[in-house]
C-alpha cells in the first residue's frame, strides 16, 4: 500500500507535526510505502507559497501516475483549511481517495464565526466527499456529525511511544510541568495564579513551565516568584528530562483537541491535572488518572495541583493506571493500525459519492 500524508514539516514544533512524525515512523514500520508533502514550514511568505506549489505539483503527479492509493490530509484551522481543501479538490477532480485528520481545538470557533457563510459550504462540500473524516475524539465526532451531516467521521486517538521512563524518587522536589505554547489560551495566567495558591500549601513547590512563546511578559509577571522557571523549546531528551522531574502534569489550555503532552504524561506515569474540554475528558479519567476541572477555575486548579503535590502516593497510583490506559489506548501502534484500516477500507469507496 502507498499513502501520501500532507502537512506540516515533521521538524517543526507542535502538535501536528508530532502526530505526522509518529505516524509515518509507524507505518513505515508496518511495510507501507509513505510519502510526506508538505504545505507549511517555510521561513519567509515566498518561500511558503513555493513550498504549497510544489505540494500541488506533487499530489497531481502522484494521481495521475497512480504514485498513491489515498492521500491524508492533516488539517487545522485557517490556513491550513484554505491548503488542504484546495488539495482535495484536487484529489477528488482526479478520483484519488482523500481522508481528512482534524486537529486543532479551535476549529469548531473557526468554522462556526469565522470561516463565512460560502467558506462553511465549500469546507462541507469538501468535507462530504471524503471517505472518511478523522476525529481525535468521540466529542469531536459528534460535532462534526451533528454541524456537517453526510460526513463518514471515525475517532483516531493520537498516539505516542510506550516509555518506560523512570520517575524520580518520591522526596524529590514537588514539581508542577507545563508543556504547551506560553500563551493566554493554554491557560498560563490562569495557572500562574493557581500556582500562587498553591505555595501557600507546599511551600517547596516548584513550577516549570515548558514552550517557546511570550516568556518575557510571564518572566516579568513572575518577578516575585522566584519558584516558577520558563524552560524555553525543549527537545525528546529535555522534555524527558522535564517529564522525569515532575510529580504532576498540567496543561489548563481553554480549548484543545487531544493533547500530545497528556499522552506523553501518561506514557512517562506521570498524573495529569488538566481543564475538561475537547477531547481531554477521553484521556483523562478524573480521580483515576488525574484530575479534571472546569475552565478558568483558578481555585479548583489550585486545589487539584496541592491536593496530588501533598499526596505523592495518590500521584504515583494515578501516574500507574494512566500509563496502563496509554499503552492500551493512546500508543503509536494504535493509531497506526486505525489508520491503516481506513486506507484499506477507502479501496471499497467511488471517491466523491455521497
Amino acid at each position: 500500500m502507498k499513502v501520501t500524508l500532507i502537512g506540516a514539516s515533521v521538524s517543526q514544533k507542535g502538535g501536528i507535526a508530532s502526530v505526522l512524525r509518529l505516524l509515518r515512523e509507524q507505518l513505515q514500520s508496518e511495510g507501507i510505502e509513505v510519502l510526506l508533502v508538505l504545505t507549511s514550514g517555510a521561513s519567509n511568505s515566498i518561500g511558503a507559497l513555493l513550498l504549497y506549489l510544489r505540494a500541488i505539483f506533487t499530489v497531481i503527479r502522484n494521481c495521475l501516475w497512480n504514485r498513491s492509493d489515498v492521500v491524508h490530509l492533516h488539517m487545522a484551522s485557517r490556513g491550513s483549511c484554505l491548503r488542504k481543501t484546495l488539495i482535495a479538490a484536487i484529489c477528488l477532480a482526479l478520483r484519488k481517495p482523500y481522508i481528512f485528520h482534524l486537529h486543532g481545538g479551535g476549529f469548531r470557533q473557526f468554522f462556526g464565526a469565522d470561516l463565512g457563510k460560502a467558506g462553511r459550504r465549500w469546507v462541507t462540500f469538501i468535507f462530504r466527499r471524503a471517505p472518511f473524516m478523522i476525529a481525535l475524539s468521540g466529542a469531536w465526532k459528534e460535532w462534526i456529525d451533528s454541524t456537517i451531516a453526510g460526513t463518514r467521521t471515525e475517532v483516531v486517538f493520537n498516539g505516542v511511544p510506550i516509555n518506560n521512563l523512570s520517575r524520580s524518587p518520591a522526596n524529590a522536589i514537588p514539581t508542577i510541568l507545563f508543556l504547551g505554547r506560553v500563551e493566554a489560551q493554554k491557560g498560563i495566567d490562569d495557572l500562574i495564579s493557581a500556582f500562587r495558591r498553591v505555595a501557600s500549601i507546599v511551600p517547596d513547590a516548584l513550577l516549570e513551565i515548558g514552550g517557546e512563546g511570550a516568556i518575557p511578559f510571564y518572566e516579568e509577571k513572575c518577578r516575585d516568584l522566584p519558584t516558577v522557571r520558563f524552560l524555553g523549546w525543549m527537545d525528546e531528551n529535555q522534555r524527558e528530562a522535564a517529564l522525569r522531574r515532575a510529580a504532576v502534569l498540567t496543561l489548563p489550555s481553554w480549548n484543545e483537541g487531544l493533547p500530545m503532552s497528556i499522552l506523553e504524561a501518561m506514557s512517562a506515569g506521570l498524573p495529569t491535572v488538566a481543564i475538561e474540554v475537547g477531547g481531554v475528558p477521553e484521556v483523562v479519567v478524573n480521580g483515576e488518572t488525574g484530575i479534571l476541572v472546569a475552565p478558568r477555575d483558578v481555585d479548583a486548579l489550585a486545589s487539584a495541583l496541592a491536593k496530588i503535590l501533598s499526596n505523592p502516593e495518590l500521584g504515583k497510583q494515578m501516574g500507574n493506571n494512566g500509563r496502563t490506559r496509554q499503552r492500551m489506548l493512546f500508543s503509536t501502534e494504535s493509531m497506526g493500525r486505525k489508520c491503516v484500516s481506513l486506507y484499506q477500507q477507502c479501496g471499497n469507496k467511488q471517491p466523491g459519492s455521497l
